[in-house]
C-alpha cells in the first residue's frame, strides 16, 4: 500500500505556465536558504502546505514575518505571481523509505496543474570539485527544458556525467528527483555548488544571483543585491550568542 500525501491548497491559483523551484535537503543547506532569500525578497504568498510520512514534522513561527500569527511547516508552497514562479520549501530531510513515492507524487501534483518545469536547487561537497580553477557552479537538466540558450551564452559548466543514475554527492534527493523528471517527462533543470558547512547565507546569494542569469526575476536596471531581503529567521541560524554570566 501506498503512503499518501496531502496537499492543502488555501488559495487555488491557476498555475499554467509556472516555473516550479524546489530545494534539496543537501550539504550546508544552500538550496533551502536560497528558497528562502527567495521568498522574502519577493514577498511571496504562501498557498499549500503539504503533508506526508516522508516529511520529518516541523512546527515553527512564520520565518518571514515576526508579527504574523500563522505557523510554518516542514513543506509549504509559496507563489509570486508577477514573476510567475512558485516555491514549494522543504525545511526537513526526507524520510528516505517514502522519499521515491513522496517525489513522484510531487512531480504528479504540478503536472496535472500545467506547471512548464522544475528548476532544482542543490549543493555538493567541496572537495568533490575536481577543477579547482573552474566556477563552483555546475548544471544538469533534461533533454526538455528550455534553458539550452541561456547556459550555451554563459558559458555554464556541465555537470560531469557518468554512465547510469545521476550521482550528486552530498546532494539529497536531487538525483532522485531528477531521475523521475526524465521518467515521466517532466522538464527539470538542476543547479548546484560546492560548499562546506558553515554559514552558508553567502553561498545563498551566489546561488540566486545564478539562477536570474537563466530565469529572469529581479530587475536588470536596479543593482541586483539591492533587491535581495534576507528572512528574519536567518538571525538565529546558529542560535543565541552565549550569555554572558559564562564570562
Amino acid at each position: 500500500m501506498s503512503p499518501s500525501h496531502y496537499w492543502k491548497f488555501i488559495d487555488e491559483v491557476d498555475l499554467s505556465g509556472y516555473s516550479l523551484i524546489v530545494p534539496s535537503v543537501a550539504v550546508g543547506n544552500v538550496g533551502q536558504l536560497a528558497c528562502d532569500l527567495l521568498i522574502s525578497s519577493l514577498k511571496m504568498k504562501k498557498i499549500a502546505t503539504v503533508y506526508s510520512p516522508a516529511l520529518i514534522p516541523v512546527l515553527g513561527y512564520d520565518p518571514y514575518d515576526l508579527k504574523s500569527k500563522s505557523l510554518s511547516s516542514s513543506c509549504e508552497v509559496y507563489i509570486c505571481v508577477s514573476s510567475k514562479i512558485i516555491v514549494l520549501q522543504i525545511r526537513a530531510p526526507l524520510v528516505y523509505k517514502f522519499a521515491q513515492s513522496f517525489l513522484e507524487n510531487i512531480v504528479e501534483t504540478f503536472t496535472e496543474k500545467n506547471v512548464k518545469n522544475v528548476l532544482l536547487l542543490t549543493s555538493s561537497y567541496a572537495h568533490e570539485k575536481k577543477h579547482i580553477s573552474t566556477s563552483p557552479f555546475r548544471y544538469i537538466c533534461t533533454e526538455s527544458t528550455s534553458f539550452d540558450n541561456e547556459v550555451n551564452e554563459l558559458k555554464w559548466t556541465k555537470h560531469e556525467q557518468d554512465e547510469g543514475r545521476l550521482k550528486i554527492f552530498g546532494g539529497g534527493f536531487a538525483s532522485m528527483l531528477f531521475e523521475i523528471c526524465k521518467e515521466k517527462s517532466f522538464p527539470c533543470f538542476i543547479l548546484y555548488k560546492f560548499c562546506s558547512e558553515g554559514d552558508n547565507s553567502p553561498d545563498a546569494y551566489d546561488m540566486i544571483y545564478h539562477l536570474n542569469k537563466i530565469l529572469p526575476i529581479f530587475s536588470q536596471d536596479k543593482d541586483f543585491f539591492t533587491q535581495l531581503t534576507p528572512p528574519v529567521s536567518w538571525k538565529l541560524l546558529f542560535g543565541r550568542p552565549p550569555p554572558k554570566d559564562i564570562y
